[in-house]
């Protein structure tokens, strides 16, 4: 049912006259990763492990049937005897190590639904870097197949001086060398967006429509940070993110455990009523007894099995607890990182941006004043160059911009899909 509703959703995207957007790609990745059903089984697991240990407070109900045959009878209480029974039993103080472990169950739940929402959020930021790469490959591939049809213009126009003798055969040349390198460059831009392609294809399961490209990121699709909010950011990623939550789950469970192991030094009471019937044959029909019985236990040792479970479980506290210190200071690094960044990403596409005007304008007066034999074919070669090399920077740059804002998404763990 999922792979028949993310096949009509990606249809529906081909046949109407609207590209694959970033949320149909990221609702598709979420409906087919195997990842996902993994930690969902995981849920299931650890919900089911928890009405496992509710168990523990309930009654126990048991139905038993004896037939005994002697060959003799010593005792004179008859050759065969049968015995039908019903108990019911109940545990009302053994330390508190049933209500510890449900409490410890109960965490380990938490921690299954955090890695869970974690691994969703994952799938989403390599939809979203998959998704971001084949723009970026889409853009590159246009600026390279404008960049070879710059040049094949130029070289039209140069072949044509050159035959009446206006220039020299070596600008022809030229222009070719750099009409070959223009090709090369097309190739590889081409090569690098059908790469894209399949890896955007293998994260959200499902193979893009041919020559298709998704639809272009706007304002909306990812959300804005400020780079100078770094200490609320840093507040927002301690309670957030998934990991540090499991984390937190898995160290109050440890503990849970620890004391359940401690209970075990205390004595247990168990009450247990129970109504019997005797016969002296295969039914027991002859007479019945009701028995109510108050059971107490202590154990005084047990080859230090319980020292044992209790040092293994403070030992396991000791390393949860110093994984997740070691998690927060990752995380906050992760955090100043992609701040900075952005923020260079941010100052870069501005820069970009006025770089494209300026080359645009720069091949513009170069390309008339060639065509007014003011200019040499190296001066159009390099103002075609600058042109080249400032719109692919633009394209790095607004991609790159767009990347941070997804890496940032992420480390806040912000997403609402």
């Amino acid at each position: 049912m999922r792979y028949i509703l993310t096949t009509l959703l990606l249809l529906i995207a081909a046949s109407s006259s609207f590209a694959l957007t970033l949320q149909q790609a990221i609702d598709a990745a979420l409906q087919n990763h195997q990842r996902i059903e993994q930690f969902r089984a995981g849920v299931e697991q650890a919900e089911a492990a928890v009405g496992s240990a509710q168990a523990a407070f309930l009654p126990k109900l048991d139905l038993g049937y004896n037939y005994l045959e002697r060959d003799e009878d010593p005792y004179s209480l008859g050759d065969k005897s049968s015995t039908l029974g019903l108990s019911g039993s109940i545990n009302l103080f053994n330390g508190l190590t049933d209500y510890h472990s449900y409490r410890a169950a109960q965490k380990r739940a938490e921690g299954a639904n955090y890695r869970l929402r974690g691994t969703r959020a994952d799938i989403v930021l390599a939809t979203e870097q998959a998704y971001i790469e084949v723009l970026r490959a889409a853009r590159s591939v246009a600026t390279a197949s404008e960049g070879v049809e710059l040049l094949q213009r130029q070289r039209r126009d140069t072949e044509l001086k050159y035959q009446y003798g206006l220039l020299a055969r070596n600008d022809l040349l030229r222009i070719d060398v750099e009409l070959s390198s223009a090709k090369q460059d097309l190739l590889s831009a081409e090569g690098q967006q059908r790469i894209a392609r399949r890896q955007l294809e293998r994260t959200i399961g499902m193979q893009l429509p041919v020559d298709e490209t998704p639809a272009e990121l706007t304002e909306s699709c990812l959300p804005k940070f400020d780079p100078d909010q770094s200490a609320s950011y840093r507040e927002l990623l301690l309670e957030n993110r998934s990991e540090l939550n499991y984390l937190r789950s898995e160290l109050a469970a440890v503990n849970r455990e620890r004391r359940a192991n401690k209970g075990d030094y205390l004595p247990r009471i168990d009450l247990t009523a129970a109504h019997e019937e005797y016969g002296d044959d295969l039914s027991p029909t002859d007479d019945d007894d009701n028995l109510l019985k108050l059971q107490a236990s202590w154990s005084l040792f047990d080859g230090f099995a319980r020292e044992k479970a209790v040092a293994a479980s403070t030992a396991r506290a000791r390393a949860v607890a110093a994984e997740l210190r070691d998690l927060e200071a990752s995380l906050q690094l992760q955090l100043e990182t992609a701040l900075q960044n952005l923020r260079i990403a941010d100052g870069r596409l501005l820069e970009a941006a006025t770089g494209v005007a300026s080359a645009e304008e720069n091949y513009r007066v170069t390309e008339n004043r060639f065509q007014q034999q003011q200019a040499t074919t190296v001066d159009l070669l390099d103002a075609q160059y600058l042109l080249t090399r400032a719109r692919n920077l633009e394209i790095n740059a607004r991609y790159d911009l767009y990347l941070s804002e997804a890496l940032l998404e992420r480390i806040l763990e912000q997403t609402k899909r």
